[in-house]
């Protein structure tokens, strides 16, 4: 809301609830349209619409809603368009265990779709940096015109917290003097610089390399974050963790007498920024990447992006969050 919110359609999924719970609560004070609609389908069109309108307009929903958004994310880079969707993840698949937290969705967040398309995928550890990465998220939105996906998870999502938040600046994308007297053609085809239909070989090329190398001045701007370093500069051992984690692996560093210990938090998961991110890896002696999902997905796509691999993971994926006595015992192990 801070960051400027006008329109907020959604259908009901735990654990991204309370999310519609909040705004409903504080929409008219906010001047906010918040639809309730009969399914994931309608909730990502319509704000897809919203924003084609022109109004800062978001989704929310869980692995299973994000499932049913798919074909309409692609709908909304392929025509450029800004919006917001939240995935508060769950242990799935299908129906899998509602009421309890995990972090298996990144691939499917990551690769949500047909065909290859933009999108950015920013992931909070903590109630500040959820604050903080939605004003980023409505920034990039808007700046790159694609749309931006904050992936959290039930642990995150349903805690209770109490933070000190200032107001973040909202980037004006509207310059004096620009004028709205032309249409607008929104197309789902491929389609040309006008928004007219041509499937033709050179305007095939011409316009996937238009909207594919958003994500290479994604990079050139900087505009993502890099990772956090936490605790001692030099340690024997660093733990690579992103998302929720990070709050008990800062518990564990920061009680952990016996060995010299840092940590590496990733929030801005996609795109990487491969050359800045290996000079922060190339610091690390000896790493342990801790995830809640089966297979280390994040430590896997680290490696296909930068080379590098992880000495050693522990993964977690029996719904409960990780807890500072798991690391300690497996750590030691």
């Amino acid at each position: 809301m801070k960051a400027g919110l006008r329109f907020f359609a959604s259908y009901p999924m735990t654990p991204a609830t309370s999310i519609m719970h909040f705004i409903a609560d504080r929409d008219k004070e906010n001047k906010i349209i918040i639809k309730q609609v009969e399914d994931e389908i309608a909730a990502i069109n319509m704000v897809i619409g919203a924003s084609v309108a022109g109004a800062r307009s978001m989704t929310a929903t869980s692995g299973g809603g994000f499932a049913l958004m798919s074909e309409a994310l692609g709908f909304g880079s392929m025509i450029e368009t800004p919006f917001v969707c939240v995935i508060v993840s769950r242990p799935g698949p299908a129906t899998g265990m509602p009421t309890w937290t995990g972090q298996a969705d990144l691939r499917l967040v990551m690769h949500a779709g047909q065909d290859e398309f933009p999108r950015i995928i920013l992931a909070p550890g903590d109630a500040l940096e959820a604050y903080k990465l939605t004003f980023d998220a409505f920034n990039l939105a808007d700046k790159y015109k694609l749309p931006v996906l904050i992936l959290s998870d039930k642990l995150l999502g349903e805690s209770y917290f109490t933070i000190q938040a200032s107001d973040l600046r909202i980037i004006d994308m509207i310059q004096k003097g620009d004028t709205f007297s032309k249409i607008f053609l929104a197309n789902s085809d491929e389609h040309n610089a006008a928004g007219y239909s041509d499937d033709s070989a050179e305007n095939r090329v011409k316009q996937m390399i238009k909207r594919m190398s958003k994500l290479e001045n994604i990079i050139k701007d900087k505009a993502l974050g890099l990772p956090n370093w936490y605790g001692p500069k030099k340690a024997d051992l660093t733990l690579i963790c992103w998302g929720s984690t990070k709050g008990v692996v800062y518990e564990f560093i920061s009680t952990n007498q016996d060995k010299k210990i840092n940590m590496l938090h990733f929030n801005y998961l996609y795109p990487l920024d491969v050359q800045r991110i290996r000079k922060e890896l190339n610091k690390i002696k000896s790493s342990i990447c801790l995830e809640g999902n089966y297979s280390g997905q994040f430590a896997d796509f680290l490696c296909e992006k930068t080379g590098y691999k992880c000495d050693k993971k522990i993964n977690k994926f029996d719904g409960r969050p990780f807890f500072v006595q798991d690391l300690i015992k497996k750590i030691n192990e």
